[in-house]
């Protein structure tokens, strides 16, 4: 599987002299592998992101010639890695139905994030000077952070869900910004539902810091990070 417009996007950033982040190397080297792992589930969907935007900014198609299959790769993506989630988490699937239940509300939420992503790019297709490259950087990292929460979101209920009672200790570093509510509930250890129930399964938009602007993550009691 190829990406030519990954190798665009790495020219204009080795021309000028910028860092070229390790998950769009990996796609340049054709890393993506078809398993249910999940880092190869996020690559791919990242990749497909990034050449919706591109493609559509540098073209004169219509908005649905690139919004479907965006919306299928996303469907894809979802499914994909709620399932892997869940499995990672401990949990047997099929998911239970409440965990079901959500990971479709937060999918069909998505296609509606796409049509609404696609008639902004319309209107900023009609400007002069539009970064492209920066816009498809931009949303395909935005939704491959969005599909990390979803992954978090499963694995902690595959942990619910499984045979094994999971303690999780909020830890990690600070990063760009460590909140009251990160400076507050790092160190302390719960259940994996005393998370999910207070809606702090890392990251959240709970946290004061929007949960991005921090590192910080759920930790067993092994010292192994179990969420991302």
């Amino acid at each position: 599987m190829t990406y030519p417009a990954i190798q665009t996007a790495i020219k204009y950033l080795r021309d000028r002299g910028q860092s070229i982040p390790s998950h769009v190397l990996a796609l340049s080297r054709k890393e993506i592998k078809q398993t249910g792992e999940y880092n190869s589930i996020r690559q791919e969907l990242w990749a497909a992101v990034y050449d919706a935007v591109y493609d559509f900014l540098s073209s004169n198609a219509q908005v649905g010639t690139y919004s479907r299959p965006m919306s299928t790769a996303i469907s894809k993506a979802y499914i994909e890695a709620s399932d892997t989630g869940y499995e990672d988490g401990g949990g047997i699937l099929p998911l239970d139905e409440d965990t079901s239940a959500w990971v479709r509300a937060e999918l069909d939420a998505q296609f509606g994030y796409v049509d609404s992503l696609f008639l902004t790019l319309k209107e900023l297709r009609k400007e002069e000077d539009v970064d492209i490259i920066h816009e498809a950087f931009l949303h395909a990292d935005g939704y491959a952070n969005s599909l990390d929460a979803l992954y978090n979101g499963a694995k902690i209920a595959g942990a619910i869900a499984g045979p094994k009672s999971i303690m999780l200790t909020l830890d990690g570093p600070d990063g760009k910004e460590s909140c009251t509510d990160c400076t507050r509930l790092k160190g302390q250890r719960h259940r994996a539902s005393w998370w999910r129930n207070h809606g702090l399964v890392p990251p959240s938009r709970n946290y004061a810091c929007g949960g991005y602007h921090c590192e910080h993550r759920l930790y067993d009691d092994d010292g192994n990070e179990f969420t991302i």
